[in-house]
């Protein structure tokens, strides 16, 4: 039996609840409602991985812009462009509706006509990876991604496609999507080899973060649901000892 290699995530106190980090080469979703933290968790996955690993990284985006990004994480201390202009990471950017001539329009180039769903993507996340030699893929987001597709089944076999290339190039990958609710497992959850969610409640006049990892094959876990501070310095774990 080949020894799991552990990733170590770079967001403080998580790899613990992990015994150690992520298993090397897989894919994992990262799943929550909007404002859980889902891609200040997938960028900061990523810069530390890139500053303080030496492993390259790329963030696929299909919501925000490049600049949007780099900015938010500027906010949070992270130089983002110095690690692009250093080769150690790369934004791409895959919008389905990019603004063309002052109109607002589909990029039907990228996602239509494809033999196999994601299959335009696929191809261009792993130029990428061989670009830069990246460690860490996240994407954001796999719900805005199949929202160009309407068949279930073709959704799965585009998804299980993209899994299995990233997973061939050794990378660890974080496949972000939204989930309002966790009684109707979404596709993903079945296809990949973890999920973590993250939530939020409303107390009051603030806002309750949590995390949990619901599955991680081959790996001992915390099945514990453990709050979570999102604040200047991006995400942190946080344990009941350390709550008084």
């Amino acid at each position: 039996m080949d020894e799991i290699i552990k990733v170590r995530t770079g967001i403080p106190g998580f790899d613990s609840v992990l015994a150690g980090g992520l298993s090397q080469g897989k894919t994992i979703s990262l799943s929550g409602p909007p404002g859980s933290g889902k891609t200040t968790f997938g960028m900061q996955f990523l810069y530390s991985g890139a500053k303080d690993f030496d492993e390259p990284g790329i963030f696929v985006t299909l919501s925000q812009s490049p600049v949007e990004l780099k900015n938010d994480c500027r906010s949070l201390g992270w130089d983002i462009q110095k690690l692009i202009d250093a080769g150690l990471m790369l934004i791409i950017d895959a919008r389905p509706f990019k603004r063309k001539e002052g109109f607002i329009a589909l990029d039907e180039s990228f996602y239509q006509g494809e033999p196999l769903p994601f299959m335009h993507l696929t191809q261009l996340i792993l130029s990428s990876i061989k670009k830069i030699g990246a460690k860490r893929v996240v994407l954001d987001s796999l719900t805005v991604l199949t929202m160009q597709y309407v068949n279930n089944f073709y959704i799965r076999q585009g998804l299980q496609g993209l899994v299995y290339a990233l997973e061939d190039q050794h990378c660890m990958s974080v496949l972000i999507s939204e989930v309002d609710s966790y009684e109707k497992s979404p596709i993903e959850w079945y296809v990949l080899s973890g999920v973590i969610l993250l939530s939020h409640i409303r107390k009051e006049y603030s806002m309750e973060r949590t995390i949990q990892v619901l599955k991680m094959r081959g790996l001992k876990h915390s099945e514990q649901i453990f709050p979570i501070k999102l604040n200047e310095m991006g995400i942190q774990i946080m344990y009941p000892k350390m709550m008084s």
